[in-house]
């Protein structure tokens, strides 16, 4: 009888332990961790997402016209599909749908920039961008008749600039909240 006794008193002591630490593993926040309130302030400095795609595409719009106009490279065939939205992701998990990134492509211009003005193509980007607020290009692919380069901003938007059978342009834009969100002031 004591034996069962001891064994029920073990098992109550680890199953009250159990849910002890399951109650509290949620009380404090992870080390480094944000909270939403937090993660909305920081996007309110930022344009809305409505705002910032009306400016990368000015970008996007500004870098065709001088990729074709100083490299000869063929007029751009438009993108058919509308550009893709997404959650923010790991930067700011705890906004749902007050925060969105956009992916937009520029289409293509048909066929390769040649290896001997892929870098002034690459500078004549990087300046146009630069004035955007974006950094210097990071090499992502560097060969002969193949080539992409990297640029990202401090909203955490990243333009892609490469050649190869065509010459692409494309930007995802970082985190912003949405129009409706940031008129409201604070998180939803």
């Amino acid at each position: 009888m004591r034996a069962r006794a001891a064994v029920g008193a073990i098992l109550v002591a680890g199953l009250t332990a159990v849910l002890c630490a399951a109650c509290g593993s949620g009380a404090e926040p992870k080390e480094g961790s944000v909270d939403r309130s937090e993660q909305y302030a920081t996007l309110a400095q930022r344009p809305d997402i409505d705002e910032a795609q009306s400016t990368y595409l000015a970008l996007l719009e500004t870098l065709r016209g001088e990729l074709v106009a100083e490299f000869g490279i063929a007029p751009w065939q438009p993108a058919s599909s509308t550009p893709p939205g997404s959650a923010c992701g790991a930067e700011f998990p705890d906004l749902g749908a007050d925060g969105e990134i956009r992916r937009f492509t520029s289409g293509i211009s048909p066929g390769n920039l040649p290896d001997a003005t892929w870098q002034a193509a690459v500078s004549r980007v990087a300046a146009t961008a630069g004035a955007q607020g974006f950094g210097t290009p990071s090499v992502v692919v560097d060969r002969p008749g193949d080539h992409e380069v990297s640029l990202k901003d401090g909203f955490g938007a990243e333009l892609l600039f490469g050649t190869a059978a065509n010459t692409t342009l494309s930007l995802s834009t970082g985190c912003h909240l949405t129009k409706t969100a940031k008129d409201r002031g604070e998180p939803a």
